[in-house]
């Protein structure tokens, strides 16, 4: 049976209660505390109930023992765990928030034992995993809720700075917590991965609902309300649904019409000041016959897109399919209703045509389908108001995917290229008034899409990972060097320690640096190296020197765990290790330090530590650092340099091109020059590596194209040199360009 220890310190709340000493929490911040620390205990209870008839049932079927112990103990021991739970709750509030001290730490490493700093990790491993699982979907499932708990309590906490990692809230502080409490119970491994998964489906997976409460008490108490958007309360979500289920049906189909006529009668008035209207009963084209008309259009190759380019060219030609026009196609003829429809389509392709933001070859063929979506506009007016239309959406999802789009080569085979030229010829040879064709369409190149994606995704995940993965290694071997180089300071480096420190202890601190979660460990071999420098240097007391005969066998020991556990060789091991306590025996055996002043005649004399080792100098410590990998550079001349590289990094951060840098989002595309300023690229931005503040940027198909700097990314942007390409919905921003240029020749 797995036993953990049971005692629970109850003492180190104790010493911070003084008046004066420690600033309290607030009282919102109080308040919020009690709130959710009864909901989490309210959910513990519930799940407590579970455990005991989960454990009941396993114990009936399998008659094992260890099951009818763990649900006893859950029964004897519960309210002690919960009241363990709470307490541990209590306290993650109070030192996150800078109520509570941290642990000691101490800065004088004679102070410390030793023997609390071994590498071995005693905690069972299905235990670590079992919470690191808990933490990872209690993040992953409540990711915005927590980031406005953080943002709240951050302006609520001024003295502290309240991230994910000090968030009291956050599930690793939930999942500790309970851990720590689950000691309390004598539980065999099996039994406890149990109670874990159990706390995990009845806690963990109802955080969303805490955090919900949290967020809505926070917006009631006026911090932030307008963070998110404010939902009522769980007894008044419950109520207003009830109530809208009697009045649902009316209240839609009323917003439905007006919606439907809304952007549509807005644009045929803004239109009817630029025209004549025809007076009603004129027409002599109905509806169908026009919509007839405009398919023999769409369909003779003889017209391109650019013979429609405005209204009055589409009407004249218009004219030679409509006899009974008399070549006058206009609002006394089509009626006053369908003429308005050439007027607002034609702007609207007028502007997707002048788009700068889609390639030349990409604008030509949705160009190819102006006339299918005149005829959509002529059947169903929703087209101009209904975002989910189906022709609007195609529309859309062609231009967003084409934004991207540059050429791949003459003999280079282009699927996306090819699929939008299938789509295009689909609806210009069949489409006559059934929009349920582009319903069909839109779902076929939807799962091309995702198919597409699927593929770049990988790519750019795997570099994405890549370039993440370098900086955070050479920010780790930057950290390592510097305290490598902080401990060696102006003291004494014998051969043995310069030995291990290069050749292995390094490399164990970077190990263990870049262990996720991993603190403690880190820590633990940073103090061993610690211990290890500190053991060579002439000591100057007897105490210092009874330290060294104590810990000498411990930091022997730590030291070649530590090796082992990097794979280091194991006759070098012994080796090193031998002549490191070769040299604690000379050290034992050297006088006592004194800093009195030396006589004339000891003077050429050496001094006894010189037989140990010499002062670090920068020389040593440059000798004792990990490399840190830097960026190729190949050196151009100014005729061989692309102009973005030509630019000097931009270095005046108040300057408001940097704001734009900031709110790029990953997924965002850009035009970049490359050769020349008129020769262009566009990269969209898959990553930005916060770490070393660099940005990777990538084609369509996920490859790497370009890496900049904030400083070199804002440059390029106030140049000129590189554009951002606006990749919203393409006939959302023509319909919102038509409104304002319409409404500006109004007031002019």
């Amino acid at each position: 049976m797995s036993k953990k220890p049971n005692i629970v310190n109850f003492e180190r709340d104790s010493h911070e209660t003084f008046v004066g000493e420690k600033p309290t929490l607030s009282n919102l911040v109080t308040h919020i505390k009690d709130l959710s620390i009864n909901e989490l205990v309210l959910l513990l209870n519930r799940m407590l109930d579970s455990a005991d008839d989960k454990l009941f049932d396993m114990a009936d079927k399998s008659n094992e023992v260890t099951f009818f112990n763990a649900m006893r103990q859950v029964r004897i021991k519960r309210q002690g765990l919960v009241n363990i739970f709470r307490q541990e709750l209590e306290f993650s509030f109070k030192k996150q928030l800078g109520v509570a001290s941290d642990t000691p730490k101490f800065d004088n490493v004679e102070a410390i034992s030793l023997d609390s700093l071994s590498l071995v990790q005693e905690d069972d491993l299905e235990e670590d995993l079992a919470v690191d699982a808990m933490v990872n979907k209690g993040r992953n499932d409540n990711s915005v809720a927590l980031e406005h708990i953080c943002t709240r309590l951050d302006t609520l906490c001024p003295t502290v700075s309240v991230t994910q990692s000090t968030n009291p809230l956050d599930p690793r502080f939930i999942a500790e917590a309970f851990r720590t409490s689950s000691h309390s119970l004598e539980l065999d491994v099996q039994s406890r991965l149990i109670v874990f998964k159990l706390f995990e489906r009845s806690v963990i997976e109802s955080l969303k609902d805490v955090y919900l409460e949290v967020n809505e008490e926070f917006a009631e108490k006026g911090v932030l309300p307008d963070l998110h958007k404010r939902r009522p309360r769980r007894v008044e979500r419950e109520r207003a649904k009830r109530e809208s289920e009697d009045n649902k049906g009316q209240t839609k189909e009323e917003l439905r019409d007006e919606v439907r006529e809304e952007v549509f009668n807005t644009l045929r008035d803004l239109i009817g000041n630029r025209k004549v209207a025809y007076p009603e009963g004129t027409q002599v084209v109905e509806t169908d016959q026009l919509v007839n008309a405009l398919t023999n259009l769409q369909r003779d190759p003889g017209y391109s897109p650019r013979d429609l380019s405005t209204p009055e060219q589409v009407r004249h030609i218009l004219g030679g399919f409509l006899p009974a026009t008399q070549g006058h196609v206009n609002g006394g003829t089509i009626g006053n209703v369908n003429d308005d429809v050439i007027d607002i389509v034609t702007m609207l392709f007028d502007f997707i045509l002048d788009d700068k933001n889609l390639h030349n070859d990409i604008k030509a063929m949705i160009a190819r389908l102006q006339i299918p979506m005149l005829k959509v506009g002529l059947v169903d007016r929703t087209f101009f108001s209904d975002r989910q239309h189906p022709a609007r959406k195609l529309l859309n999802e062609l231009s967003r995917a084409g934004i991207g789009w540059v050429p791949m080569g003459e003999n280079s085979v282009d699927p996306l290229l090819n699929k939008i030229s299938q789509i295009v010829e689909t609806i210009t040879t069949e489409f006559r008034d059934d929009v349920g064709l582009f319903s069909n369409l839109l779902n076929d190149f939807e799962a091309f899409k995702s198919q597409d994606n699927k593929r770049t995704s990988i790519l750019e995940k795997r570099m994405k990972e890549a370039e993440e993965g370098k900086a955070k290694a050479d920010n780790a071997r930057q950290k390592v060097n510097s305290e490598i180089a902080r401990m060696c300071h102006g003291r004494i480096i014998a051969e043995p320690v310069k030995h291990i420190l290069k050749e292995a202890w390094t490399n164990v601190l970077f190990l263990e640096l870049l262990k996720p979660n991993n603190q403690e460990g880190w820590e633990k071999a940073l103090k061993v190296a610690e211990f290890l420098v500190w053991s060579v240097q002439p000591k100057g007391n007897e105490e210092a020197k009874a330290k060294l005969k104590k810990i000498m066998v411990s930091l022997i020991k730590n030291l070649r765990l530590g090796m082992n556990r990097i794979s280091f060789n194991s006759y070098r091991s012994s080796q090193l290790l031998e002549e490191l306590e070769e040299c604690h025996r000379k050290i034992l055996a050297l006088p006592l330090v004194t800093h009195q002043p030396q006589s004339d005649d000891s003077v050429n004399q050496p001094s006894p530590t010189e037989t140990i080792g010499e002062a670090a100098t920068e020389e040593t410590v440059k000798e004792l650092s990990l490399p840190i990998s830097e960026p190729v550079q190949v050196k151009k001349d100014s005729t061989e340099q692309t102009p973005i590289e030509a630019l000097e990094e931009l270095q005046d951060h108040s300057d408001p091109v940097f704001e734009t840098v900031e709110q790029l989002q990953g997924g965002s595309w850009l035009e970049m020059a490359t050769v020349t300023p008129d020769e262009k690229q566009r990269c969209k931005l898959a990553a930005h590596i916060v770490s070393s503040d660099k940005y990777i940027f990538v084609n369509r198909t996920g490859m790497k194209l370009a890496e900049l700097t904030k400083g070199r990314l804002a440059a390029g942007l106030k140049a000129g040199l590189i554009a951002i390409l606006d990749d919203a919905a393409l006939f959302d921003r023509a319909l919102e360009s038509v409104i304002t240029n319409l409404r500006s020749m109004k007031e002019a």
